[in-house]
């Protein structure tokens, strides 16, 4: 169970590399189009704003590999880090919809998980 949750945060963690890539202009892509607004076109930015935004999904791609990596490595730390990865990738993912909703999903899959772990505690 380790194992399939790891793989799931690193997976997790590099989509949110792309939102870096993209919104730092490093990746360019036409099915992954650039855009300086977010909530499907209703908010404004400009190309900084749109920046810090991307730094935001860069950091949260390294806390999903990070813990992904101390779960691999037996810490116990893995479990208090992890809510706060997935309400910050939650609402990044909002932001940035209609192209996220497949991040909402993965989230909603870790929360559901978490839930579950708490009540049954397939990992400790």
């Amino acid at each position: 169970m380790k194992i399939a949750l790891a793989i799931f945060l690193f997976l997790h963690g590099f989509a949110h590399l792309v939102g870096f890539l993209v919104y730092w202009r490093l990746l360019k892509d036409k099915n992954i189009p650039y855009k300086t607004t977010l909530y499907p076109g209703n908010l404004e930015l400009g190309e900084d704003g749109i920046r810090l935004v991307g730094f935001f999904y860069l950091l949260t791609a390294v806390g999903f590999g990070y813990i992904g990596y101390d779960l691999l490595a037996g810490a116990v730390v893995w479990s208090g880090y992890i809510w706060y990865a997935v309400i910050v990738s939650l609402i990044l993912c909002t932001t940035g919809l209609p192209d996220t909703r497949y991040g909402i999903l993965a989230n909603i899959i870790l929360i559901i998980f978490l839930i579950l772990n708490n009540q049954y505690v397939w990992i400790i």
